[in-house]
């Protein structure tokens, strides 16, 4: 008995020899992870030094970390075979990424990148970063100068330009345009901004003043969510009157609205939406008579109407002597059916409709007057637009504010966004809604 205990004993330890032994000879691996980007990404500049490399052995959960050098390249030298989960990860503060790529953004933007992958011999492991969106939708182009009063096309021919200056898809459903009412008197004679606070009935939640804006003006693009997508690099035009103002065309009234030099005007016809207010002006009349639309406001019904929410007079007419500004937003989370107008301070009939500040500004751009002499009271909050802007040539000159190109990547024109019009925009001789390469060029 005491023999074949003896026996057991030694085969015991024989096998557990040879475990330790199995163990002992396991031979350590290295592992090198090269870290870098996409073609566009990396054509902004952004840097592959100090990527955050995670390995985790997913048997053992054992973590180990190690930065990327100036070449994007993170070395583990000694790491145990088995199956194991990299990661790659590098986040950008705003001022980070704004200093690299000089582009604007208004939070942090993550890259990431994972893969699973076994690990047996000594390997080197590519991964590439990826991130968010970056970038929004801005005014391109803004058109608000109109063309001379006798040869041009006057106020007619304005339109507005939107960009998709990010990386990914938008869809434009439900994006709203417009523009507030603000005091458009000189700031030279003692004008100072309105005072909603003060104004008759007043309801606004939070400080009336700080924490809303009061729009003249506000148009929403229809659509039930993807009607409308718009894709990276790519703009539309939203058109006062998409018609092509170099040749004649009827009006409302009869007769011929015509042209006497096509070269101070432009082609509306193929924009990607109107301003058209003859139905809601239908609708609201409560006259005796019957009821006459306005001869200028003609609809092209080939072009999208957008839905008018609130307006002042018979068209979209944007003021010409620079006294105005551009804002877009989506209200996700906000009824904007409900919202209260109140009448403005300035006495002169129009109203504002209240719009608290919780809606998703997307861009906001404030003009301002070419005579300092001229300048109104700022309209905008400065966390909207620092400062604004306004064309060399003034109004009736047909040119248009067109935003400046930072840098092309991969084909793609991205657009300065500084959040100051007056460092983003310049002058362009002669509006251009095209879309085309010479559309960006001033």
């Amino acid at each position: 008995m005491k023999k074949q205990l003896f026996a057991v004993m030694l085969l015991l330890s024989a096998f557990f020899a040879c475990r330790k032994s199995d163990i002992d000879t396991v031979q350590a691996i290295s592992l090198s992870v090269q870290v870098g980007y996409s073609p566009e990404d990396s054509a902004l500049g952004l840097s592959k030094e100090n990527v955050l490399v995670k390995i985790t052995n997913l048997i053992s959960g054992q973590e180990n970390t190690a930065s990327t050098n100036g070449s994007g390249i993170a070395v583990f030298a000694s790491i145990a075979p088995g199956n194991y989960t990299v990661s790659a990860s590098r986040n950008y503060t705003e001022e980070e990424f704004r200093s690299l790529t000089n582009v604007f953004v208004t939070s942090n933007v993550p890259y990431n990148a994972t893969e699973t992958q076994a690990l047996n011999m000594n390997t080197n492991i590519r991964l590439q970063l990826q991130g968010g969106k970056i970038g929004d939708l801005v005014f391109k182009q803004i058109y608000y100068a109109g063309s001379d009063t006798k040869t041009g096309a006057l106020y007619r021919d304005q339109f507005v330009e939107i960009y998709n200056n990010s990386n990914e898809t938008i869809y434009l459903d439900s994006l709203f345009l417009g523009s507030t009412i603000c005091n458009n008197k000189a700031v030279s004679t003692g004008a100072v901004p309105f005072d909603w606070s003060k104004v008759s009935g007043m309801s606004a939640i939070g400080d009336p003043n700080k924490d809303n804006l009061y729009f003249r003006y506000l148009f929403m693009i229809p659509g039930t969510g993807k009607e409308h997508p718009l894709e990276p690099g790519k703009s539309i035009v939203v058109a006062q009157t998409a018609m092509n103002h170099a040749n004649p065309y009827d009006g409302n009234d009869g007769e011929i609205i015509g042209i006497t030099n096509p070269a101070l005007t432009i082609d509306l016809s193929h924009a990607d939406f109107e301003v058209n207010l003859v139905e809601d002006l239908r609708e609201a009349y409560t006259g005796t008579g019957t009821f006459q639309p306005w001869k200028y406001d003609v609809d092209n019904p080939l072009v999208d109407n957008v839905k008018a929410f609130i307006y002042s007079g018979k068209d979209w007419v944007m003021d010409n002597n620079s006294r105005d500004d551009f804002i877009m937003f989506k209200a996700a989370g906000v009824d904007m059916s409900n919202l209260p107008k109140f009448l403005a301070p300035s006495g002169g009939g129009d109203y504002g409709l209240q719009v608290p500040l919780t809606v998703s500004i997307i861009d906001a751009v404030e003009l301002v007057t070419p005579l300092e002499t001229d300048r109104t009271p700022k309209r905008l909050p400065v966390g909207l637009d620092a400062s604004g802007n306004f064309v060399a040539g003034a109004r009736y000159s047909s040119q248009s504010l067109i935003r400046k190109t930072v840098k092309t990547v991969e084909g793609r024109r991205i657009l300065q966004d500084t959040n100051s019009s007056a460092n983003d925009f310049e002058t362009k001789t002669k509006a251009d809604p095209s879309k085309s390469d010479a559309s960006f060029e001033k």
